[in-house]
């Protein structure tokens, strides 16, 4: 069982930045965030939502910044211990692809909705696994 730490976030605090070393994996418990690249967000971290995993994985420097948007308690688990979580129970595998994949289809509407003609907005089916 790995050891985790519950961080309490105010509105407006940098939980993660971009560009900085992945030590620790995140998971949402309550409240609401945004991720952001250059100052852009790019997507929004739900409740039970586990994020900073990429770069916990690849050991890559983080590539998004994510800002509480009301008081997040985040729990962090240690990026050595999350991989030997993930290992050794599925099921934490299965929710992160989950959630990589509702990000994959808010990103491919954002991308229809900046390309579409007029203004007009396209639907792309939702994300299967």
């Amino acid at each position: 069982m790995s050891n985790t730490t519950t961080l309490r976030f105010a509105p407006g605090d940098t939980i993660i930045r971009e560009g900085e070393c992945a030590d620790f994996v995140y998971t949402l418990k309550s409240g609401r965030a945004e991720a952001s690249q250059r100052g852009v967000k790019v997507g929004d971290i739900h409740s039970g939502e586990i994020f900073g995993a990429l770069a916990a994985f690849t050991g890559v420097e983080r590539n998004a910044t994510v800002t509480a948007r009301t008081i997040c308690l985040v729990e962090a688990v240690y990026k050595d211990d999350f991989i030997v979580l993930a290992r050794h129970q599925p099921d934490v595998c299965v929710k992160l692809i989950v959630d990589m994949a509702r990000l994959i289809g808010d990103l491919n509407e954002s991308i229809l909705m900046l390309s579409a003609p007029n203004g007009q907005t396209g639907h792309l089916p939702p994300t299967e696994l």
